[in-house]
């Protein structure tokens, strides 16, 4: 089991994820998101990573707060968070907004592979396989 301190005075827990194809890895500022059916990355970090969005075999649509938008499904070859990796998974690739303070979403696609525990009065997170 892996143990983090959380601050919850952000409002949101913060996270690193780091992306990983074609022998090149990418790091992300991401924000735990349990409302999130996928992990969504930006357009760019996939782009990084060597990956083309722009020919991803499915289009997904996804609510956010202006509505309704069709973005790319991928598969990352290796997905780490929290100290631990997740293989082959398929995440959305669309930019947040400029006023928001991470650039991606870590969803339940990733989340639901561990068993997730957070403590809020003890401002920690642990999180096992």
């Amino acid at each position: 089991m892996h143990s983090f301190d959380i601050n919850t005075n952000l409002g949101i827990i913060l996270c690193h994820g780091e992306i990983t194809a074609n022998k090149r890895s990418i790091l992300l500022k991401m924000a735990l998101d349990t409302g999130a059916t996928y992990t969504i990355i930006p357009y760019e970090a996939a782009q990084l990573a060597g990956l083309n969005p722009i020919r991803a075999k499915e289009q997904i649509e996804i609510v956010m707060g202006g509505g309704i938008v069709v973005a790319p499904l991928i598969k990352i070859p290796v997905f780490r968070a929290f100290g631990f990796e997740v293989r082959n998974i398929e995440v959305i690739c669309h930019r947040l907004p400029s006023e928001s303070s991470v650039e991606g979403l870590l969803g339940l696609n990733f989340l639901t592979q561990f068993n997730l525990n957070l403590k809020f009065l003890k401002n920690t997170l642990e999180i096992s396989r």
